[in-house]
């Protein structure tokens, strides 16, 4: 069994939640690899989580700028001084949710086609409220063009700013529309890896969200998956007569540590 370049995957190779090991085939050939938890404090699967939303971020959004859909970058806050971090944690999806559902209604009115990405973290320079970089396809209507301090330009909407603060949100946000979909996308998706082990959130929040209208990247053709949890799913494994290729080194030493127990005479398996 031979390994895959280490440096294309993170250097803790094993979850910490006791996700299984899976021999996966496809097109005849067979990978090992660690199954992923989608625990973000993971130190693998973290990583591997990320990268998983990072390529459907960057997916997503050049393919609804070939589809011809404008995009627009929006970014939101909590609003100031008087709202706790307590408060924020506690209200900071429901009040983003109110903005999303109110924008969606609208662009259904308008006909206007709906898609967004969320990507929440926290405000590090200044303090730890929860913030926001959002690519959608909606722009209010009633939104015209200004330029800040520095000459940029960005969009002022009136709606917006009511909408932001009827979901008790900052009145503090900011759009902008997408000139480049590749770059912005991976600007946002970077967002994935930025303290993603050590940042703590409240139960059931979701760090980045899609509306279903989000594209989808296509699945891997599996042909079949195994958990290898046991000891006969090893023996299996070796009677698939197939060459397994270990996502790490971590990996290859451990199945072979795996066949070795099972008595099984692992032919087909080249470390």
């Amino acid at each position: 069994m031979q390994a895959l370049d280490p440096l294309s995957t993170s250097q803790t190779n094993r979850c910490i939640y006791g996700a299984p090991i899976v021999a996966i085939v496809a097109f005849g050939l067979g990978y090992l690899m660690q199954s992923c938890c989608n625990h973000w404090d993971c130190p693998h699967c973290g990583q591997v989580r990320a990268k998983q939303e990072y390529h459907r971020i960057v997916w997503g959004a050049e393919v609804l700028a070939d589809e011809g859909h404008k995009l627009y970058f929006w970014t939101l806050t909590c609003r100031g001084k008087e709202c706790s971090l307590e408060e924020a944690e506690e209200n900071y999806y429901a009040w983003t949710n109110v903005l999303l559902t109110n924008a969606r209604t609208k662009a259904k009115r308008a006909s206007h086609f709906w898609a967004y990405v969320q990507v929440t973290e926290r405000q590090h320079r200044t303090r730890q409220h929860p913030h926001s970089h959002i690519i959608t396809t909606f722009c209010p209507q009633d939104a015209t063009i200004t330029h800040d301090a520095s000459g940029r330009e960005h969009l002022v909407s009136e709606w917006f700013t009511r909408a932001n603060l009827l979901a008790q949100l900052g009145s503090q946000h900011k759009i902008s529309e997408v000139k480049e979909a590749a770059a912005v996308s991976r600007y946002v998706a970077k967002y994935m890896f930025k303290d993603s082990m050590t940042e703590e959130w409240p139960p059931k929040w979701k760090r980045v969200r899609y509306s279903e209208n989000w594209p989808k990247p296509p699945k891997r053709a599996i042909e079949q998956s195994i958990a290898l949890t046991t000891p006969q799913a090893w023996r299996d494994l070796d009677r698939m007569r197939i060459n397994f290729v270990a996502e790490s080194v971590e990996l290859a030493d451990l199945a072979k540590h795996h066949m070795a127990r099972v008595s099984a005479p692992m032919p087909y398996l080249q470390f």
